[in-house]
């Protein structure tokens, strides 16, 4: 498997465990009460917490290769900063975006699967990585696309009280919730 297909599956392996550990949230009454109080209260402690999540999982479910942890981190970074923007989209984005993603992982599956049982499988294996490389492309351009309208959408209804580190890092309470 080239460098590049390690990164990406790495990668994916990464974003998919996070989203895990986002839903797994119902959980966090088993925490010490102090603890619950800082995630409950403090944005900044919680990006914190995703941050490490991503370095973790990425070293955690990365290739058998061992990676430098600066490119592990770096890695961590760039999902973190896309992970940001997944969540700044419209729904309908945000539900597509998904469902990409969960088609990439399902695609990188089988990629490793004909590679470790059928490897003469060339072709079939050569258009698995096709359809890929075209699902992080298009996954990127959602996300950005998604962010940008949204971004534009929130900034227009709140411009007198915009704060643009609340609408990145997110608040406590969303207004739609309450």
């Amino acid at each position: 498997m080239s460098t590049d297909e390690n990164y990406m599956n790495d990668a994916i392996k990464g974003i998919f465990l996070l989203v895990l550990a986002v839903a797994g949230n119902f959980v966090a009454e088993t925490l010490g009460c102090k603890t619950q109080k800082l995630l409950s209260e403090n944005m900044y402690a919680k990006h914190l917490v995703i941050l490490l999540i991503l370095y973790f999982a990425i070293g955690f479910t990365g290739s058998d290769e061992p990676q430098h942890p600066s490119v592990v981190l770096k890695m961590a970074m760039g999902i973190y900063v896309l992970f940001l923007l997944f969540t700044k989209m419209d729904l309908r984005f945000t539900l597509v975006v998904f469902g990409l993603l969960a088609f990439t992982y399902i695609n990188s599956t089988y990629i490793s699967y004909y590679k470790q049982v059928t490897p003469e499988e060339e072709e079939t294996i050569a258009l698995l990585q096709k359809i890929q490389k075209t699902m992080y492309v298009s996954m990127t351009g959602l996300i950005l696309i998604g962010f940008s309208l949204y971004f534009r959408k929130q900034y227009n209804e709140y411009y007198k009280t915009w704060s643009t580190s609340a609408f990145l890092f997110g608040v406590n309470k969303c207004k739609s919730m309450q």
